[in-house]
């Protein structure tokens, strides 16, 4: 990291009003596909050719993970060479894998690990930081009933709920699997891997899938390894075996990262480019260029990029049920939407965002709500009803925590672009998806201080 991006990140960023936020801009590398393709490539025949791999904390931890599987340095440089599931090693001996923070890391491993064969010796999944108080009930179901033997110790803060750390005996994946009610599309794609690591069947969903976007993204990453996914109420098929592609996979920027600088563009009356991410995205969170245009801002997606504009001005009514990753942002938005335009606006489709790495929908309420903005919410919703009367100029910038949670810390510094200053601490937190954040923000015209 450069060190201007250093200076800013040691105490905290303060982010002020008065930036123009424009230009063209890089995005890094998507960590859901990242830590997709990697999984597919470490389980796959052959060496798989992986080009813009992100350098951040959730892509190295999976990364890490798979190394420890492997009893070596595995996937240097991109070059991701098959090492399938070890046969060696002491059945008695428990062998010890970090996941980091990455919940996508700790479902997909925690599945392909369980289900891997008999063969393996005993695994202990450990997380790090906020995934210790996070649970996937209909996860630990869906493999305890396939047979695996599973040992989870109390989850910080939750009872009767299985959760990381866990230990595991492996079994053998069975033909025929079945979840009830996921609480994310992360516990269905790791069942998926599961099968197709194991040579194919069919799981059987009960119940509605959150986040579908991102299980199109897992049946995308599948095929591109030689193995299809078909989908028949509920009813999934997995077929083919898990191959290296001939061609070097690319991987896309990440659109979640690319949707806070197109939201920065526009809130600060700036434009943004981001280059690289297509009309032919596989991500749901390409969907940011209709969101914004729903509050007025412009936006199109073309060959080059994608591209937004256009301070927001308008109220709008977003269903986020496929890509709530976006909620925070959309939020900070709908807020400054208000603000010009004196509309409500009205997100729906938070479910799933109390159990994320803070609990992002009281989260945003209460930054929202100290910074003047009259804000509702209900299980899964978010209403902001009116605006403050007024910038609260002249006065010190507003501190607000993001509790570890990178997607908090893009929200707030949306909100000191555009309304008046805020004051952001543990911001690198950001380095989970976004390790650059700061300095890409102040390059492109953003008023930013240490």
């Amino acid at each position: 990291m450069a060190s201007t991006a250093s200076e800013l990140i040691g105490s905290g960023v303060t982010v002020l009003p008065g930036g123009c936020v424009s230009g063209e801009v890089y995005a890094p590398g998507s960590k859901s596909l990242a830590q997709r393709y990697l999984l597919a490539a470490f389980l796959a025949e052959g060496q798989t050719q992986i080009r813009g791999l992100p350098q951040c904390r959730d892509v190295e931890s999976l990364s890490s993970a798979l190394s420890g599987l492997s009893g070596g340095d595995w996937g240097p440089g991109g070059a991701c060479e098959s090492a399938r599931w070890p046969t060696q090693g002491s059945k008695q001996q428990m062998l010890t894998l970090s996941v980091g923070e990455s919940g996508t890391s700790a479902r997909l491993l925690t599945a392909c690990v369980a289900l891997g064969g008999r063969s393996w010796q005993p695994v202990r999944v450990m997380p790090e930081g906020t995934l210790a108080s996070r649970t996937s009930p209909a996860l630990m179901e869906a493999l305890i009933k396939a047979g695996a033997h599973i040992r989870s110790r109390p989850t910080v803060g939750v009872t009767d709920s299985p959760g990381w750390p866990l230990e595991i005996e492996p079994v053998v994946c069975p033909p025929r699997l079945s979840i009830r009610e996921p609480s994310s599309s992360q516990e269905v794609s790791a069942l998926l891997f599961a099968l197709a690591a194991g040579g194919g069947g069919t799981l059987a969903v009960e119940g509605a899938i959150p986040s579908a976007p991102y299980l199109r993204m897992t049946e995308s990453v599948l095929s591109e390894f030689g193995v299809e996914v078909d989908e028949v109420n509920g009813l999934f098929t997995v077929k083919g075996t898990l191959r290296a592609p001939a061609t070097e996979i690319a991987v896309e920027p990440d659109a979640s990262a690319a949707a806070v600088m197109l939201a920065a563009g526009c809130v600060s009356g700036g434009k943004v480019r981001v280059a690289g991410l297509t009309s032919g995205s596989v991500q749901g969170d390409i969907r940011i260029i209709e969101h914004l245009r729903a509050f007025g801002c412009r936006g199109a997606v073309d060959a080059r990029g994608a591209v937004a504009s256009g301070i927001p001005c308008r109220g709008a009514r977003l269903d986020l049920s496929g890509e709530p990753d976006l909620a925070p942002i959309l939020a900070a938005v709908g807020a400054i939407a208000c603000l010009h335009s004196g509309e409500a606006c009205l997100l729906e489709g938070l479910g799933t965002l109390e159990g994320k790495e803070s609990p992002r929908l009281s989260g945003v309420a209460h930054a929202l709500s100290r910074l003047g903005w009259q804000v509702r919410t209900g299980p899964d919703w978010l209403s902001v009803d009116a605006a403050p009367e007024h910038s609260p100029a002249g006065v010190e910038p507003t501190v607000l925590d993001p509790a570890g949670d990178h997607r908090m810390a893009f929200t707030f510094a949306l909100l000191g672009l555009s309304f008046t200053g805020v004051r952001i601490t543990g911001c690198d937190c950001v380095g989970k998806s976004y390790p650059n954040f700061w300095e890409d923000l102040k390059q492109a015209g953003a008023n930013t201080q240490p």
